[in-house]
């Protein structure tokens, strides 16, 4: 899970941009193409990174060394009006990037220059679609993200501490504009499902089920008491103004989406996937090419999901049909280590061999508050600000604890999420590459180096291939019923059916995994199909330079290039396997 808070593709542009591309205004006069699009890409970062303070300081720590010093105090706008300006702003965009020479720029310039027309290439012809976007839902909503995010605000100068509370102060604000969105949302006849509603306001009152020892008091005096440079009674009166607002403000505005959709249930006329929507499976492949990074039909999407499902059954009778004791194995396997820093520890070690040492730095490792267990992730890390990648953090669902635990740490940790985060950005990506986000990339490699992780565990080498492709399995399957549901439009006794086949016959299991994904559409595959395109580039890589391919030197390849749609990767790499010969 990404640290930034529902950061929006649709950029909130709000430059003079021809302020950058013309020499009217003095500024561009005698610069390089280079140096005009590094100014203009900035220039565009710092607009819209401090829009929102969240994004803002999720992304900087010290905004001042970036000559961003005021900026309003903001969750974000989310308003009608911000989406309904979306394709005139990535008009204009367009037109600017245009205007650029990309043949005068170096080579990772021209990578920000593709993403951007990317970019807006991906997000102009589905403009129109605005009302399809979800702002709340159970396990990745705002109000889901929020809670989390703002625990987790760190104080690095008393300013951050005012910048916090302020913030409290907008949440009733910010949600009163969700919920217009949403009523027009019901308007269309877009509006979600009644289970996806009852989750969403199951989550809200767990969360303002006890004000008085709301999570978010404790963590807060926690964080005054360690706070340098405060007397006594600043600290006092800093607590109390934070459980003022937890208790007033904060709990208000929970209480007000528990009863705005409480009243719109009811409203939504499809309890099924997007394919039953009029431009639902439009959408469902916008999904696919922005959050998983992918230009693939979906068909053939389909075709590589199942033909993966069958080769890990196909991996896994082979194995135990040569060695007959692997499946008593399976039953009671246990990992060596159990111990989430012991893991790390482990981890960062045993990768060495296959994976660049990373820059040396911090983390901690926490544990979801109990309020928030029942609809958080299994576990998430937190992104760290660019300017700040020495400390990080990974959050751990004890409801989710399990013996997988191992995988799950080198999913979040190394070489998964933390070792990826720190080690791209130890190389230095634009400032302007800060404003993408690319869930294919980011989760499909975590998942590449989990299943990686299953051979280096410690456990009997046959249980962990087993172990591995079980997961895997899980995972195309996963996929598979993603894409049914939304793009050929499975319904839930479809989806039992499909699960029955592979002896999945608990209905109550069926119906979890098909309201997850109506809620969730294409969630499963940013993990799944993201996996796959790493291993198609890896095969791709392995097969081109045969005996000089190395893990080593593709996964340097992979990290160094940073998170991007998978097409544009893979144009790099054929640049990339040409040098290597």
């Amino acid at each position: 899970m990404k640290g930034k808070l529902m950061k929006r593709r649709i950029l909130c542009l709000f430059l003079v941009f021809c302020l950058f591309l013309t020499g009217c205004s003095g500024i561009s006069l005698g610069k390089s193409e280079g140096e005009r699009f590094d100014e203009y890409t900035e220039a565009i970062f710092k607009e819209e990174i401090a829009q929102n303070t969240i994004n803002l300081h999720y992304t900087l720590a010290y905004p001042e060394n970036y000559g961003i010093t005021d900026y309003d105090i903001s969750l974000g706008e989310f308003t009608m009006e911000d989406f309904e300006d979306s394709a005139d702003e990535l008009e204009k965009m367009k037109k600017e990037l245009e205007r650029f020479d990309r043949s005068r720029l170096n080579e990772e310039q021209k990578l920000t220059y593709d993403l951007f027309m990317d970019y807006v290439d991906t997000e102009l012809p589905v403009a129109d679609l605005y009302l399809y976007t979800e702002l709340l839902s159970p396990l990745k909503g705002y109000q889901s993200s929020l809670p989390v995010l703002l625990a987790e605000y760190t104080f690095r100068k008393k300013q951050d501490i005012e910048d916090y509370l302020l913030l409290l102060e907008e949440i009733d604000d910010v949600f009163e504009n969700i919920m217009v969105f949403e009523k027009a949302k019901a308007d269309a006849g877009l509006f979600m499902p009644d289970f996806a509603i009852d989750g969403t306001i199951e989550q809200c009152e767990q969360f303002i089920e006890d004000p008085e020892n709301n999570y978010m008091i404790e963590v807060f005096n926690d964080k005054i008491d360690a706070f340098s440079g405060l007397s006594e009674e600043e600290k006092d009166a800093y607590k109390e103004r934070n459980k003022t607002l937890i208790t007033t403000e904060v709990v208000d505005g929970y209480q007000m989406l528990i009863e705005e959709l409480s009243d719109l249930k009811g409203s939504g006329v499809n309890d099924r996937g997007l394919y039953y929507y009029d431009d639902g499976v439009r959408y469902y492949e916008y999904l696919i090419r922005t959050g998983v990074g992918t230009d693939e039909s979906v068909e053939d999407l389909q075709e590589r999901t199942w033909d993966y499902i069958l080769s890990c059954f196909m991996n896994m009778y082979e194995s135990m049909e040569e060695n007959p004791d692997v499946y008593d194995g399976l039953y009671d396997y246990e990992y060596p280590l159990t111990d989430p820093d012991e893991i790390m520890k482990d981890l960062m070690e045993k990768t060495k061999v296959d994976f660049p040492v990373p820059p040396e730095v911090d983390y901690t490792i926490k544990y979801v508050h109990p309020s928030m267990e029942e609809h958080e992730s299994p576990a998430f890390y937190l992104t760290p600000p660019i300017d700040d990648i020495e400390n990080n953090v990974i959050y751990i669902n004890r409801k989710d604890l399990d013996d997988e635990i191992y995988t799950t740490i080198a999913h979040e940790g190394y070489p998964g999420h933390l070792y990826q985060t720190v080690s791209t950005s130890e190389h230095g990506l634009s400032l302007a590459r800060n404003l993408f986000s690319y869930s294919g990339y980011s989760e499909g490699w975590a998942t590449y180096v989990e299943m990686y992780s299953y051979g280096i565990s410690g456990l009997d080498e046959d249980v962990a291939d087993i172990l591995a492709w079980e997961n895997g399995v899980n995972l195309g399957i996963s996929a598979y019923i993603d894409m049914g549901i939304h793009y050929d439009g499975w319904d839930l006794q479809d989806v039992k059916d499909f699960l029955a086949d592979f002896g999945i016959e608990d209905g109550e299991t069926s119906k979890e995994i098909y309201e997850l994904i109506v809620e969730e559409p294409s969630y499963y595959l940013t993990y799944f199909i993201g996996y796959l395109e790493l291993l198609k580039l890896r095969d791709k890589a392995e097969n081109k330079l045969k005996e000089d391919f190395t893990l080593k030197d593709f996964h340097k390849f992979i990290i160094e290039i940073g998170p991007a749609p998978f097409y544009i990767i893979e144009d790099r790499m054929d640049d990339w396997i040409r040098e290597q010969k």
